[in-house]
């Protein structure tokens, strides 16, 4: 069978290449969900690498009115050719409209077919002879040599019992959950005549250009990751105490309480990179970007002019818009496009609105350490600590057990007064500090405590 490409951007990776041509798909979810436009979209592509495709509407509106309604989309294109039928006729005398689109197929011969939405067809017979009929129009759609998609408004033990998800050969489940600031949107591949798809969740978007999928990460390793190469902060003490530098393609996380100073030792690690010509990505939850470049300024780092020439790029989410697929895509887009080596993420607690536990928020955060490892990227996480009254050697991040390497900022009292300290928990392959270390922010930058150039 030929895959056919459905049009929508992110879908056929997630289908493996596309649609089997031919083969019928369910597109089943709660109302909202997309089904339609999902269809939609697909047939008005088709349409415009000029294949012939039909959208079979059972309705109450005229042909006209349908279209009229349509030609909002930004995809829609007007060689759609477009049947309705009487809702209310379809759920008493199916038959009718049987035979009536056998031979407008017939006629038409079209390469893709929508029926939106199918559940109402024959609704009125009793449960048996309703699966009877649903058998004969998949006797029916065997002979239209077609991709054939069907719509319905289902929940998820609906489509279990379902016949029409017997007949199909892929069901794809959309469903949405209502939040406050944007409606979360996912599609799940339930079964698929085709090898090669991505199970989970898909995380996906609809907007006046139709819809767009961004896949779920995978967690993928593709090479080894051992690498004898050592990259750092630029600061020789720290390097010094981590044994040489960090190893290339490592991570690092990097967690402490508020005003320790975490995000001034990831801008150290990226800007170090970009002034020895390693591009370096930044991915920033809460400062915007202007904040970094004056907070970066005021400890001496020039990170405006890094980005002005193309050394640094930034991404700015606010929590309240994170979409955990998407920005995975973004940082995946951002590494391929820049050549990035260093990345910097700040703060992830910016997941802890996406996840609804500490599990999923860790897989996510593997998957993507996973992601910059085959990447060739080294990593840098920030964790704020918000727990008050911990042990000071305990890290609370729940990514703690899974990164490379681990340093712990504190604030502790010394003599009356506040200092600032770090500790190295963890870092792997290497014979590391294992003492307390003290150090200052500064308007030079991050500058250890006691030290001189010549130890």
């Amino acid at each position: 069978m030929e895959l056919k490409p459905t049009g929508i951007p992110g879908l056929d990776e997630i289908l493996g290449g596309g649609i089997p041509r031919p083969s019928t798909v369910l597109l089943a979810g709660n109302p909202g969900s997309g089904r339609t436009t999902l269809g939609l979209q697909s047939l008005c592509h088709a349409a415009s690498e000029g294949e012939k495709v039909l959208y079979v509407c059972p309705t109450s509106k005229s042909e006209k009115a349908v279209r009229d309604s349509l030609e909002g989309y930004e995809f829609y294109n007007d060689s759609l050719n477009i049947r309705t039928y009487s809702i209310s006729s379809v759920e008493r005398d199916p038959l009718t409209m049987l035979v009536d689109l056998g031979n407008a197929v017939a006629g038409m011969k079209p390469d893709r077919v929508m029926i939106d939405p199918v559940t109402p067809i024959g609704f009125g017979f009793p449960e048996a002879e309703r699966r009877r009929f649903m058998y004969s129009l998949n006797s029916a759609m065997g002979e239209w040599n077609a991709i054939v998609y069907l719509t319905g408004t289902m929940t998820t033990s609906e489509v279990c019992r379902s016949v029409i998800s017997d007949i199909a050969d892929g069901v794809i489940y959309l469903s949405q959950n209502i939040g406050k600031a944007y409606n979360d949107r996912r599609l799940k591949i339930v079964k698929f005549n085709s090898a090669g798809y991505l199970e989970g969740e898909h995380s996906f978007e609809i907007s006046g250009s139709g819809m767009k999928l961004y896949p779920r990460l995978e967690h993928v390793v593709t090479e080894s990751y051992g690498n004898a190469e050592r990259t750092g902060f630029g600061i020789w003490q720290i390097d010094g105490f981590l044994g040489g530098g960090l190893f290339r393609r490592s991570s690092t996380l990097i967690e402490g309480n508020t005003g320790t100073g975490k995000t001034l030792f990831g801008l150290q690690f990226i800007v170090h990179g970009a002034m020895n010509g390693e591009p370096g990505i930044i991915s920033s939850f809460e400062e915007t970007p202007q904040e970094l470049r004056q907070y970066a300024a005021n400890a001496g780092l020039d990170l405006k002019g890094l980005e002005e020439k193309g050394l640094v790029s930034i991404l700015y989410t606010p929590p309240s818009g994170i979409n955990a697929c998407k920005h995975a895509l973004q940082l995946k887009q951002m590494i391929e496009g820049t050549g990035a080596g260093r990345i910097l993420l700040d703060d992830i607690s910016g997941f802890d609105d996406v996840f609804d536990d500490n599990t999923k928020k860790r897989e996510h955060i593997l998957n993507l350490i996973r992601l910059f490892k085959n990447s060739d990227v080294t990593s840098m996480f920030i964790s704020n600590d918000r727990t008050a009254g911990r042990d000071t050697l305990t890290p609370s991040a729940p990514i703690s057990p899974i990164v490379d390497n681990l340093l712990l900022l504190r604030h502790l009292e010394n003599g009356g007064e506040i200092v600032k300290s770090f500790y190295i928990l963890k870092s792997h392959g290497t014979d590391h500090e294992k003492r307390l270390i003290q150090y200052e922010v500064t308007g030079e930058g991050i500058r250890i405590s006691g030290f001189r150039k010549e130890d």
